[in-house]
């Protein structure tokens, strides 16, 4: 057997190990893409709750909460009213001044019924969720550094052009995407989040 054959065998284990290594390699950051994908669709799934949990809690009590707390009790054990909003036209004399603007409309809210929040804000049925758990970010994987972490949130108000405004914002500060940043120039790429400190809206960073 010839030196170059010897070398050429011996070389055989290597390039198997090699080959090996970059399909383990690749492999992996596809199951971490996956994995990453499910966590953060879970993550978008639980802000869209409390998303709609806040805003049903401002129509109520005029202002956002940033007690989770205070949310779940809302959620679990307050209702809200069920009103039915009535466009009434009326017609105006020829001999009234007003005439040359058309017809008035008087608009009449009447309180039809009370409905508990669980069952009226929200599109699935919701009613044996965990609530206990609803400050905590849904991890996919496993984490022993991540149980439990909470979402971070805020609500106050904020003046703008001398108006005070309601504003909020909740974040996933601990997302398994460890190229999240809210250091990004780029929105989507920041922690998962919705609304804002400093402007009124309740979109999503997803959307």
């Amino acid at each position: 057997m010839t030196k170059t054959r010897i070398f050429s065998i011996s070389l055989i284990p290597i390039i198997l190990i090699l080959g090996w290594l970059l399909y383990d390699g690749i492999a992996s950051k596809i199951r971490l893409a996956e994995a990453i994908a499910a966590d953060e669709q879970r993550v978008i799934a639980k802000l869209k709750i409390i998303r709609d949990a806040e805003k049903a809690y401002l129509t109520k009590y005029g202002s956002y909460t940033n007690s989770f707390d205070t949310l779940i009790n809302f959620i679990t054990s307050d209702s809200l009213y069920i009103t039915e909003k009535t466009e009434i036209i009326i017609t105006r004399d020829r001999n009234d001044p007003l005439f040359y603007k058309g017809d008035s409309i008087r608009i009449e809210i009447d309180t039809i019924g009370i409905e508990p929040v669980i069952t009226s804000v929200f599109e699935t049925n919701l009613t044996d969720y965990n609530w206990d758990k609803l400050a905590v970010i849904p991890r996919f994987v496993s984490d022993p550094n991540n149980q439990d972490k909470k979402f971070e949130i805020f609500s106050d108000k904020i003046e703008k052009s001398g108006v005070n405004i309601d504003v909020i914002e909740v974040i996933d500060k601990y997302p398994l995407d460890e190229t999240r940043s809210d250091e990004s120039e780029i929105p989507k790429r920041k922690f998962l989040r919705f609304g804002s400190r400093t402007e009124v809206t309740t979109s999503g960073n997803w959307e």
